[in-house]
């Protein structure tokens, strides 16, 4: 089983959103966004701890753009999926299945005004909260369908240490109860004898005597007979029955105890004793789902071990569990299935949730997402706007034009993708369905003969899955037929509106066909130990003669396009770049300045 889809509307920060879940969840988004609140409307439903004055939720609750009467109720709706080959889910769900697919359980929850009440409600008293399936409210959700489909949620300040040193807290509870119940009372009683024996002989030492005399004294003169405790110093309790309660966690082989672990390691303890007890409750038949909700694990993981805990927690999909994970960290966003991502944004007043889940791309375009989104490249999915580029060249050189024109890149969040070629179509598709301001550079590049330049139909291929996305139609073939035929001028001018940033040939090319950057090319390849026929081609060029484009890429290739970039970004410094690009980074500032 798993979550499928999450509706929350007029709840805190959200107004309304409508996200796709696929197996476990990575909630990205910035501080203040709601992600903790997404969080807790997952636990209005499904928290068996949750105590009903906690699910009577207070006025502030609504979110602030709502009717000021609170006309409009907080809703929280919870679609699970893929349960019918558990046959005890599917008897637990199958009165709430959803009345728009019998496939999916929908599990709701609602907060109102209460119908007796007169006018706008004063305070949260005047409303009522309802906890339903199905999609009826008389289907009303009972408590054991919460035991056995539960969440569990450790928070940002959680305290690691802490549960696994309280025996009520600590998952290791559970566990050892199980196994002390397989062994009999004569081997405890044998364990038992040894360690009184051990503790004797420890009272007997007369530091230890005389230490236990003083305490014992002073907490009797402190309390009087009657009401003494009777303490002892002993290395654990005398009843065999409590004797195991005494066990615990120590690390380093025995030597040191689970006090003195690191954050990190307490925190991958505590994670581990977790999945072991939903383990645990499955086998019982105490519970068929555990959600386990995580906030901020890179809060106390460094980064090479927060890639080997979740890569191997969000990789691994069970059918009777799952997770949420809530995060700033580029490392962790990284190794998540990219299906999994949930990005979270703040938009006009409110949140807005954009979903991976469903992202229309082949598997091989969902590969190249995944193996681009590693620990440096995944600040992609925290970026506030995005350029795509070929080549190295480019992604050196962005920045450095960027700042000709007085923008920052950093200052703005806005990350230069590499995509190593031409295939932007996954990239693209990535942007839109995270509805992240994005351009794309490209080359014309042109063919000889009568076939069409390869930047139109790339260019073309990226409209396409715009509309896709964006769930418009298509181009008609009447619309198609017309682009086709357009030629460079007209093609890129269209093409500048679709954010798609077109040159008249290659990268290099323009770049020497800007005069303020021709000098510094040609500096660099001059540089170079190239011949005669090559040297006499420069100094031709640097006197006033056309650049013959196939001679300057020919040499360009000599250089390396990546080590060329790199070089030319130190002499470009402060000089314009092309036009192209010019126009694209403006407009890209621009959606992001009005995102």
């Amino acid at each position: 089983m798993h979550l499928s889809k999450l509706k929350i509307s007029n709840f805190r920060n959200f107004q309304s959103i409508d996200v796709a879940l696929a197996g476990n969840v990575v909630l990205l988004g910035e501080n203040r966004v709601g992600k903790s609140n997404l969080l807790f409307a997952i636990q209005l439903i499904l928290d068996p701890t949750l105590p009903d004055s906690a699910r009577q939720l207070k006025l502030t609750d609504f979110w602030d753009g709502g009717p000021t009467d609170y006309s409009a109720p907080i809703e929280v709706h919870l679609e699970l999926s893929d349960f019918a080959a558990d046959m005890a889910l599917t008897a637990l769900l199958t009165d709430f299945r959803s009345p728009h697919d019998p496939a999916t359980a929908q599990l709701s929850y609602v907060f109102r005004k209460k119908s007796d009440v007169a006018g706008a409600p004063q305070s949260g008293a005047d409303c009522e909260f309802l906890v339903f399936g199905g999609g009826d409210e008389t289907r009303s959700l009972p408590a054991k369908v919460r035991r056995r489909i539960a969440i569990d949620l450790l928070d940002a300040l959680r305290d690691a240490e802490g549960q696994l040193g309280s025996w009520k807290a600590s998952p290791l509870r559970h566990l050892l109860e199980e196994a002390v119940s397989g062994i009999s009372r004569t081997d405890l009683d044998a364990v038992a004898a040894e360690l009184d024996k051990a503790s004797k002989a420890l009272e007997a030492f007369p530091t230890i005597k005389t230490l236990e005399d003083e305490l014992r004294t002073g907490i009797a003169h402190l309390s009087g007979k009657a009401h003494d405790i009777d303490a002892r110093l002993r290395f654990a309790p005398a009843d065999p029955l409590r004797l195991f309660r005494a066990i615990a966690m120590f690390i380093d082989d025995g030597k040191r105890g689970i006090a003195e672990a690191s954050l990190g390691s307490a925190n991958v303890a505590l994670l581990a004793l977790k999945l072991a007890e939903f383990a645990w409750r499955r086998k019982k038949n105490e519970r068929n789902f555990s959600l386990l909700c995580i906030e901020e694990p890179e809060a106390h993981l460094h980064p090479h071990l927060q890639r080997s805990v979740f890569s191997k927690l969000l990789g691994n999909a069970e059918a009777s569990q799952a997770m949420i994970v809530t995060s700033h960290s580029p490392t962790l966003a990284a190794v998540a299935p990219l299906r999994s991502i949930v990005q979270l944004k703040r938009q006009g007043g409110a949140t807005q949730a954009f979903s991976l889940a469903t992202l229309p791309v082949t598997s091989d375009e969902l590969d190249d997402l995944e193996n681009y989104l590693d620990a440096t490249r995944a600040e992609l999915l925290f970026a506030r706007g995005a350029i795509f580029v070929e080549g190295d060249a480019e992604e050196a050189l962005m920045p450095i034009f960027a700042a000709s024109l007085g923008y920052s890149l950093d200052d703005l969040g806005i990350t230069v993708c590499n995509v190593a070629g031409t295939n932007f179509r996954p990239y693209v598709k990535l942007a839109e369905a995270l509805k992240l301001p994005y351009c794309v550079i490209t080359d014309w590049d042109p063919l000889d003969g009568s076939k069409p330049p390869l930047g139109k139909k790339r260019t073309m291929d990226l409209w396409a899955d715009m509309l896709t996305i964006r769930g418009k139609p298509p181009l008609t073939p009447a619309q198609l037929a017309e682009w086709e035929g357009k030629d460079y001028a007209a093609f890129s001018a269209g093409a500048m509106k679709t954010r798609v940033f077109l040159n008249e040939r290659t990268f290099e090319v323009s770049v020497a066909n800007t005069p303020a950057l021709l000098e510094p090319l040609l500096d660099i390849l001059s540089e170079q130990d190239f011949g005669s026929v090559r040297t006499n081609r420069i100094a031709n060029w640097r006197a006033g003669a056309a650049v013959d484009a196939e001679q300057l890429l020919a040499m360009v290739a000599s250089v390396g396009k990546g080590r060329l970039g790199a070089r030319l970004a130190k002499k470009a410094v402060g000089i314009r770049p092309p036009t192209y690009i010019e126009n694209a980074i403006a407009a890209l500032v621009a959606l992001v300045a009005n995102a």
